[in-house]
């Protein structure tokens, strides 16, 4: 029979001090999730600034002339989005809202409907249709929904300073990125730093061309579905083509996602064109699977599809929309890390 330790107690309040120190680093580290957000953001936009500031540097430019070259043109392109962009996309919300419901209220004149809500007993359409036409149009619902308008909107500040902050911070990190590598180089032995050097060049470069590349993809994405939805007669193309380029962003499923959203809001101009729209965008799909993504990916880490899969989905369930987009290029560091260091050492032995 084994007996107790020497001093029970003693151990026994270690192991509580150990554990309330656990808890008080998860405490800490839930405090600041917020700020370290904040931080992987900011990171993120500098790394895909830092093809752009290494184009100028190449061409000359001292890097913080770079840097403030690439920040200012981004800064530009964002006011613009904002300025001429979003004002217009909300007012075709309006204009949209309205168009779905003369839509619904028209539905019991088509034969399709007449003949579905006659033969398919179990299928309610005429209960869901007033439902959804009451949702859109009782003044109750509405004042609902502007209650929850109000509440987001009471949010508005904390959104201005996240902006600020990670706008600061974006800066900083594009400006000071070389000494910030070099700082984390002499916490290498130097034996290896020239390898580190190396590896972590490779990484930046690869997560920062793929970022900027998924923006290139979903700028192309949105700009397309303007085009169409526009010669497709919808009464919110802006609207549609931010959705489209918000839903691009997301790896392998966003340009799905989006181009379904497209293809259901395009019924409220006809089943005709809405399938027009989506022959359109399936082409676009295997266009941009197979010509534009190759082109435009071509220098970042090659990933296996299920990998990609995998990732944007573990990446969307842990931080929803961000959380996907993080995941893959972290990923990707990973992948390339394996392949640099991990199997080389494993040959080696």
């Amino acid at each position: 029979m084994v007996g107790l330790p020497a001093h029970p107690f003693g151990y026994a309040m270690l192991a509580t001090l150990g554990v309330g120190a656990g808890l008080a680093v998860l405490g800490a580290l839930s405090a600041v999730a917020t700020v370290l957000v904040y931080v992987g953001v900011a990171l993120f936009l500098a790394l895909a600034l830092e093809p752009a500031i290494r184009f100028l540097t190449s061409r000359g430019l001292p890097r913080w002339a770079a840097a403030t070259v690439a920040i200012v043109g981004f800064a530009l392109v964002i006011a613009l989005f904002v300025v001429a962009v979003l004002p217009l996309a909300v007012q075709q919300v309006g204009i949209f809202i309205a168009q779905l419901v003369e839509t619904l209220r028209g539905l019991p004149d088509q034969a399709w409907y007449i003949w579905t809500s006659e033969n398919l007993v179990a299928l309610d359409l005429n209960g869901l249709l007033s439902s959804l036409t009451e949702l859109l149009t009782d003044p109750r619902q509405l004042s609902a929904i502007a209650g929850g308008v109000l509440q987001v909107g009471t949010g508005l500040i904390n959104g201005v300073t996240a902006v600020v902050i990670v706008a600061a911070l974006t800066i900083y990190f594009a400006v000071t990125l070389p000494s910030m590598i070099s700082a984390v180089l002499r916490l290498v032995p130097r034996s290896r730093r020239p390898m580190t050097r190396s590896l972590l060049d490779e990484v930046l470069d690869s997560v920062g061309r793929y970022v900027s590349g998924q923006l290139i993809l979903a700028t192309i994405n949105a700009t397309f579905t303007l085009l169409l939805t526009t010669f497709a007669g919808s009464p919110a193309p802006i609207l549609l083509a931010v959705i489209a380029f918000v839903a691009a962003l997301i790896p392998v499923v966003g340009t799905v996602i989006g181009s379904v959203l497209v293809v259901l809001a395009t019924l409220t101009v006809s089943p005709v064109a809405a399938l027009v729209v989506a022959v359109l965008l399936l082409v676009y799909m295997q266009v941009e699977a197979y010509v534009l993504s190759p082109r435009v990916m071509s220098r970042a880490v090659a990933m296996p599809g299920v990998l990609v899969i995998v990732a944007a989905l573990a990446g969307a369930a842990l931080g929803g929309v961000l959380g996907a987009l993080v995941a893959v290029p972290v990923a990707a560091a990973g992948l390339l890390i394996i392949n640099r260091v991990v199997l080389p050492l494993q040959e080696a032995r």
